[in-house]
């Protein structure tokens, strides 16, 4: 722009004759201002005219205020936005990926069934406490499978003391205690039947029980001790009541949809087919939600992941765009570029299209601002503007920026 004015000066002060010659050629097509009587007085307005409308306070408008605007709404709307680059990655999205637990489904699960394994000489349970043994495994547990079978045994009234307990992430919990009888230190474990299998114990006992209850898309986790399982327990969550509306909405917007589970095979297609997702990955540990998303971001996808436990914290900082619904844990929150603060996902598809529009904004602004300065700089050298005028005009330019923006802030973005 500088080199620009100095070119105009430079024209008007030192070829006036065919400076004026062109403003006045086209002059009979736009309109005829008078010229100043000085050759050097041409030269110093309209150059100065070039730098006053060439001042580019609409271009550095354009992205910011549309940012801030898009927050705001998105604010009074629930759904709290890092920053402006989580908002403009946003709108590139194209790949959806839902954690089933929690974030689809209530995240409130109820024990649906108890199997023993019985003894076989005996006729009787293999353990006689395993319900006592079962409450005090889970009790200590955060995991929403875990505190619905505590609340399931809550009346089951027997302290054990464990020696050692712990819950592995994406598998289930374990503990060590001495049994009171043989006074022999006996390990227990409570978790999905894949875990239970990679450690080596034996599940053929409770897999025709797991198969069944998964048709109906319940999760069986298994009791064991260091040698053998000792029960079952089947828990079913309900889906989210606006979860189906949510997901239509998303593939309406041409997003691809998929639900990831750590639930076996069975039960995530189950949960798949209640919802209408066909693309459905089972038994995903929380390092592999991350390498999922790893393998979709190679074939160019741009991933939004969606989830609410600690066990989703990888991946929502792996994803291109994580999103931590309202009962997310503080880790998963503090990891994801979006938080929702309403209970129900509505606002996941609300989020993408305020991302879109605002995006939609900036580039409008952007247009503005590049078309203003387009026609108001050759204009400016020219001799058809005045410096007042182009300081109007400059300030129009801005007025036009903030307001496209704020328009943001008189719509409402329904998911439907």
């Amino acid at each position: 722009m500088v080199c620009i004015a100095l070119g105009t000066l430079f024209v008007w002060l030192f070829l006036p004759e065919q400076a004026a010659g062109l403003h006045l050629w086209l002059s009979e097509y736009l309109w005829r201002p008078a010229l100043p009587a000085s050759v050097l007085a041409a030269s110093v307005i309209h150059s100065a005219a070039v730098l006053i409308i060439a001042c580019p306070c609409a271009m550095g408008l354009a992205t910011p205020i549309a940012i801030m605007a898009g927050t705001n709404v998105a604010a009074k709307q629930g759904i709290l936005i890092r920053d402006g680059k989580a908002l403009e990655r946003c709108g590139t999205i194209t790949q959806i990926l839902f954690d089933k637990t929690g974030t689809l489904t209530q995240g409130a699960p109820k024990v649906a069934a108890l199997k023993a394994v019985a003894d076989k000489r005996r006729n009787a349970p293999v353990l006689s406490d395993w319900k006592e043994i079962l409450f005090a495994l889970t009790k200590p547990s955060q995991h929403p499978l875990s505190q619905a079978v505590a609340k399931h045994l809550e009346d089951t009234a027997l302290e054990i003391s464990w020696l050692a307990w712990k819950e592995i992430p994406g598998k289930g919990v374990e503990a060590l205690r001495i049994c009171p009888a043989s006074g022999i230190e006996e390990t227990f474990r409570l978790g999905s039947l894949r875990w239970l299998a990679q450690i080596g114990i034996d599940i053929s006992e409770v897999e025709d029980f797991a198969s069944q209850q998964a048709e109906t898309g319940a999760t069986t986790l298994a009791l064991a001790t260091s040698k053998k399982v000792v029960a079952a327990i089947a828990l079913r969550d309900r889906i989210q009541p606006a979860a189906i509306d949510v997901l239509q909405s998303l593939k309406k917007m041409n997003l691809s949809v998929s639900l990831v589970s750590g639930d076996q095979q069975q039960t995530t297609a189950a949960f798949g087919r209640e919802l209408g997702i066909a693309s459905t990955h089972a038994e995903i540990s929380p390092e592999g939600k991350a390498e999922l998303i790893a393998a979709l971001q190679r074939q160019g996808e741009k991933v939004c992941f969606v989830g609410d436990g600690v066990n989703d914290a990888p991946a929502l900082e792996k994803a291109d765009l994580g999103i931590a619904v309202c009962s997310a844990s503080d880790l998963a929150k503090e990891s994801a570029d979006i938080i929702l603060l309403r209970s129900d996902i509505q606002a996941v598809p609300q989020a993408l299209i305020l991302a879109r529009k605002t995006l939609c904004a900036i580039k409008q602004n952007l247009f503005w601002a590049f078309f203003y300065n387009a026609a108001g700089i050759p204009l400016a050298a020219l001799g058809f503007l005045n410096p007042l005028l182009c300081a109007a005009a400059m300030g129009f330019s801005d007025l036009v920026v903030v307001g496209n923006a704020l328009r943001l802030r008189f719509r409402r973005f329904q998911s439907k």
